[in-house]
């Protein structure tokens, strides 16, 4: 095979808001045992949006980071999706925005995918197809979304906010990517009617609905590599190891699942447990996760493939879709891994008081856009204003 012919990810960039709510002031605030949030389902902050932070400016700053690391031209990205369940009109896609906020060409397929939080996967998927042609050169797919959950809902620990960017290409330089299977049945597990603000969650089929279509993607495979990195849709990192405990017995039913979880998919959850949530880009955290840490814990980055032979991705979406996604690792990942800096950017975050947090899901329930707003201090773009019922985005410092 040619390397022209091979297709996935040539760099990743990931985009957050720069505040935080702790959650063990959640804990305290809602009278309730820490250790129920830290320990029971893994989050140990949730980034929170300001007003001026929908989600087409966490997208655009995404993507904007995205192009500019690659060192990609945004003349030269001929396709656009956005995956969101947080969109903020039901006609005029998300992407539109996202399209003129970075400048790119006229020439671009631009749209959005929706499907809970599959919506990005499905993206990257439409992309790797597109890039058969090879007239087409760099295609970008960007997860962008807000998770939000009324005060004192059973869903208010899982929040979170942010936006993971993904350039594709043929002869990518950070990871090859190939679809596997695939799995798809209507649930009613988590849903969002057009006239709720926020949505319906029945948590526990929710679970059971994820472990049943991670069963139906792996049982799938001949024969699943012990050796790999798995890598998980991480709404919540508790989540990942109920699922992984059944998984890997697939891989041997001897293997200590346990042990298994530390060495090959742990790395994975840790972006996760300190920013919540993320719904479309969780997946896609996940392998940034996994990437970071990998560089960052090892003193010989050409051995990553001894250590970890490729990696799978499994993707899910609520009501339902999944899809299990094979990746291996180019020659040159460590070279776009070591721009990620996600750990750089958590550490210089603001930690938010319980009363601003509150504030904040006033301003949310409100639509409350006013002028005391701070403009994000890490981003480049914010929402100004909006007029005649049109949002108008603007360049921060422009």
């Amino acid at each position: 095979m040619n390397n022209t012919d091979v297709i996935g990810l040539d760099h990743l960039a990931v985009y957050f808001p720069d505040q935080y709510l702790d959650l063990t002031d959640l804990a305290a605030a809602r009278n309730i045992d820490a250790k129920k949030y830290l320990v029971g389902i893994g989050i140990h902050n949730a980034a929170v949006a300001m007003p001026s932070e929908d989600v087409v400016v966490l997208a655009a700053n995404a993507g904007l980071k995205v192009l500019q690391e690659a060192g990609v031209s945004p003349e030269d990205v001929g396709m656009l999706v956005i995956g969101t369940e947080s969109a903020v009109d039901k006609s005029k896609p998300t992407a539109a925005h996202v399209h003129d906020l970075l400048g790119i060409s006229t020439s671009c397929r631009t749209y959005d995918i929706v499907h809970a939080c599959a919506g990005a996967t499905y993206g990257v998927l439409a992309a790797l197809d597109w890039l058969h042609n090879p007239k087409n050169k760099y295609a970008l797919v960007i997860a962008s979304d807000i998770a939000r959950y009324g005060k004192e809902s059973l869903g208010e620990p899982t929040q979170g906010a942010g936006a993971v960017a993904m350039l594709l290409s043929r002869n990518p330089r950070l990871l090859s990517l190939e679809e596997l299977s695939t799995y798809s049945r209507q649930v009613w597990d988590f849903w969002k009617p057009l006239d709720k603000i926020y949505p319906i969650v029945d948590g526990l089929y929710s679970t059971q609905c994820y472990i049943d279509a991670a069963n139906s993607c792996f049982g799938a495979l001949e024969k699943i590599n012990g050796n790999s990195a798995f890598i998980y849709h991480t709404p919540y990192p508790k989540l990942v190891q109920q699922v992984h405990a059944r998984i890997a017995v697939m891989i041997d039913e001897k293997i200590d699942w346990k042990q298994h979880f530390v060495a090959k998919v742990e790395r994975s959850c840790r972006f996760s447990a300190r920013i919540g949530n993320i719904y479309t880009g969780s997946l896609w955290l996940s392998l940034a996760s996994q990437l970071e840490f990998s560089l960052s814990e090892t003193t010989d980055p050409t051995k990553l493939k001894e250590d970890l032979d490729g990696c799978y991705l499994f993707s899910y979406g609520s009501g339902c879709g999944a899809a299990l996604l094979r990746g291996e690792f180019r020659d040159t990942w460590a070279e776009m891994a070591d721009q990620l800096k996600v750990e750089q950017a958590l550490s210089a975050r603001r930690r938010i008081s319980i009363e601003e947090y509150e504030k904040s899901i006033i301003d949310y329930e409100n639509m409350s856009l006013n002028d005391s707003c701070p403009d994000p201090t890490s981003g480049q773009f914010k929402l100004a204003a909006i007029e005649s019922e049109k949002r108008v985005y603007t360049r921060i410092g422009v």
